[in-house]
């Protein structure tokens, strides 16, 4: 009641222009005040030159005749021109408790439209210790982290993404039991 009564007894100041604007200056410090206070997103925004590498998915298929890892990427062109990706690697890769794999390179080269996004893929065929280590683990879906290195040329002039590392991944480990069916 006090509040409404110290409006109205201040009414023609407070309604006048340099009301508004203090009015306006305190709401703006607040906001800024507890954007400082918020802690960041768990979906951290990497610094880029124009090229951006996200990771969707990733698959670890120990089912097929050839085992191998495939790890999905989300490539981003922030670019007015296009960019030839040369190279997009996952440094290291871990899985839930299966140990870390390395070096899993792009499967095929590919050129990003100006300001567009393509799903790319990196692959490779899992070393024999590897495969043993994700037989005798349960297979399931599991969350993991990756780090990524990429870079692609523009014009003659090169653009890379990071390394980036920590970055959270979503999969499937696919093992054949045997019973003979598929545990994902």
């Amino acid at each position: 009641m006090r509040a409404l009564q110290w409006l109205w007894d201040n009414r023609e100041w407070l309604f006048s222009g340099i009301g508004v604007s203090a009015l306006v200056a305190l709401l703006a410090a607040g906001r800024r005040r507890r954007a400082r206070a918020t802690p960041p997103d768990t979906l951290t925004r990497y610094p880029h030159s124009g090229l951006e590498v996200r990771p969707i998915h990733y698959r670890i298929d120990v089912t097929r005749v050839v085992p191998q890892v495939e790890i999905e990427l989300l490539a981003i062109n922030y670019l007015s021109r296009p960019i030839s990706l040369r190279e997009v690697k996952v440094t290291r890769f871990t899985a839930g408790t299966l140990p870390a794999i390395d070096n899993v390179p792009l499967a095929h080269e590919v050129v990003l439209k100006p300001h567009s996004s393509f799903l790319v893929s990196c692959e490779r065929v899992l070393a024999d210790s590897e495969v043993r280590a994700a037989v005798t683990a349960p297979g399931s879906s599991w969350g993991g982290s990756l780090n990524i290195v990429a870079r692609g040329m523009v014009r003659g002039k090169e653009v890379s993404y990071g390394p980036v590392t920590a970055q959270r991944i979503e999969g499937v480990v696919l093992v054949q039991h045997d019973s003979g069916r598929t545990n994902s």
